[in-house]
């Protein structure tokens, strides 16, 4: 079965108005907002250490921190915002708008939040390697790996494993899969762009990038939404009759 991409996305925005879309939307936006403040805060840091200080002091939302407190404020808002995507695509494929699925928040979280850390790293490099040689394969490669993150948070994946059965999974959805992303990455963008553009031109900095947090978070969130309908689509459409998953799909050991 072709991968249906008006199913993808409206069941992206069902998932997102749910119970739980508007719980993991709101604590997003929190977190963006957070994580916003301390890039500021750790980059004005640095402004500072190399002499810069009339540039540093220009950033909105800096806190007056020193530079090694802002720099693990960073990293630990990058380890939040993982769990969150966890979190999020758990709750996403397990289609669960009433209440999160068993075990979402708690289930395997250290392995699995090293396994996505590590796996985006290759998972990037794999896209950077492939655009930069010819284009097309950082495309093929940034497709055909998409769905490492839900392989890692669903099934328990290591992340070579993930990515192997990503591979395998959408091999031969690749065009379906690009014009989604396309889609709602464009979407995303285009919104982005005029909601940056009008606070560039009429608010003040600091409001101006809360707002573009603001609009971001959801557009970010719905992304993972879509991500977790297609994958559901291209796993369902591999199990047979009887429910079975095919061996070739047994979850892995994690590593």
């Amino acid at each position: 079965m072709s991968l249906q991409l008006g199913d993808a996305l409206r069941e992206g925005a069902r998932n997102l108005r749910s119970r739980t879309g508007a719980v993991l939307l709101g604590t997003y936006v929190a977190l963006m907002g957070a994580f916003l403040t301390v890039s500021n805060t750790l980059i004005a840091a640095l402004y500072r250490t190399v002499g810069l200080a009339e540039v540093a002091d220009a950033l909105p939302l800096v806190l007056d921190v020193p530079l090694a407190v802002a720099g693990g404020g960073y990293l630990l808002g990058i380890v939040v915002a993982t769990y969150h995507s966890l979190v999020a695509i758990r709750t996403f494929v397990a289609d669960a708008g009433d209440s999160f699925p068993a075990g979402a928040l708690t289930r395997n979280v250290p392995l699995a939040i090293l396994n996505v850390l590590v796996g985006g790293i290759v998972y990037g490099l794999l896209v950077t390697v492939g655009t930069i040689a010819l284009v097309v394969p950082g495309v093929v490669a940034y497709v055909a790996f998409l769905f490492m993150l839900p392989y890692i948070a669903v099934e328990d994946r290591n992340f070579v494993g993930a990515l192997r059965s990503s591979y395998r999974l959408s091999k031969g959805h690749w065009p379906m899969l690009f014009a989604l992303v396309v889609i709602v990455v464009s979407a995303a963008s285009l919104l982005g762009g005029v909601v940056g553009l009008l606070s560039a031109l009429a608010l003040p900095p600091a409001v101006g990038q809360v707002a573009i947090v603001v609009v971001q978070a959801p557009a970010s969130l719905y992304t993972v939404a879509v991500v977790a309908a297609a994958f559901n689509q291209l796993r369902d459409s591999e199990t047979d009759p009887s429910g079975a998953v095919p061996a070739a799909e047994t979850p892995s050991t994690p590593a």
